[in-house]
């Protein structure tokens, strides 16, 4: 059986990955490692690679911590009837708003209108009890900026993490709006032992494919590898933002599923190899 590397961090992976009973459909030729870094998304990522006869190794190339209650989180909480509408570009600011909201007691149902980056992100604030606009075209935080109804004069709330990206605020400035960046999260480099873990299985060559969920754990990869000490592997990126960013850090991209999901990244790396 063919290997993966799975480098998400707070990952069911190792929780589930040995309780799928089906048995592998294929061997999937030339295979054995991948680079999963998203970690709300890897049980459906690994299942799909597992069935194909690639097993996956965890080594996370990102931590998320929250961020404790602090002056700024307060003042945007009691002031949420000032704002127009709250967007939610990811999964983790979801759940850590959201965490922020019922510690503060504040219901979901008293925010402004609510408008998320896609169907993943989507799903995971319905099951936080948010009510959502109308979804946008594409995963992206660009396109919800772009396709957001009456922003001139409006301003916005944006819980993310320290080192969110700008395109969804310069956007909406750019259309007239206003917009708030609440760091509610961080998101931090890998630990020392997946970072020696991670050398490990570079000098043992035991991986010969990698994929990125996000820009953070690409630029992480590259920071414990410099160019001329990374193996020379396939490389699958969850979507152009992050592809954009494994160029940018030398990273040849080789797979880009079209749809920004996990599920679409495992299908198309095994579709890849046939």
């Amino acid at each position: 059986m063919t290997a993966a590397i799975h480098t998400d961090t707070n990952s069911p992976a190792a929780d589930t990955a040995g309780t799928d009973t089906n048995p592998p459909l294929k061997q999937t030729p030339g295979l054995r490692a991948l680079l999963d870094t998203r970690p709300a998304s890897a049980h459906a990522f690994i299942r799909v690679l597992k069935r194909a006869g690639i097993s996956v190794l965890n080594v996370p190339m990102i931590r998320i911590e929250g961020v404790e209650k602090n002056d700024e989180i307060t003042a945007a909480l009691e002031n949420l009837h000032s704002y127009d509408a709250i967007l939610l570009t990811s999964m983790n600011a979801v759940r850590f708003f959201a965490a922020r909201l019922r510690e503060a007691e504040i219901e979901p149902d008293m925010l402004p209108p609510v408008f998320v980056v896609g169907p993943k992100t989507a799903s995971v604030a319905r099951r936080e009890g948010f009510s959502l606009q109308t979804l946008p075209s594409e995963s992206y935080g660009a396109t919800l900026a772009e396709e957001l109804p009456d922003v001139r004069e409006r301003r916005f709330l944006q819980p993310c993490s320290q080192i969110v990206r700008e395109e969804a605020a310069v956007t909406i400035r750019e259309r007239g709006g206003s917009v708030d960046q609440l760091v509610v999260y961080r998101t931090l480099p890998p630990t020392e032992d997946d970072a020696a873990r991670l050398e490990e299985l570079v000098k043992t060559a035991a991986y010969d494919s990698v994929a990125f969920f996000s820009p953070s754990a690409v630029r992480h990869y590259a920071e414990l590898l410099p160019e001329e000490t990374r193996p020379s592997v396939t490389v699958a990126a969850i979507g152009r933002t992050t592809a954009a960013e494994a160029a940018a850090c030398g990273i040849e991209v080789d797979i880009i599923p079209s749809e920004q999901t996990a599920e679409s990244l495992a299908e198309a790396i095994v579709g890849w190899t046939r």
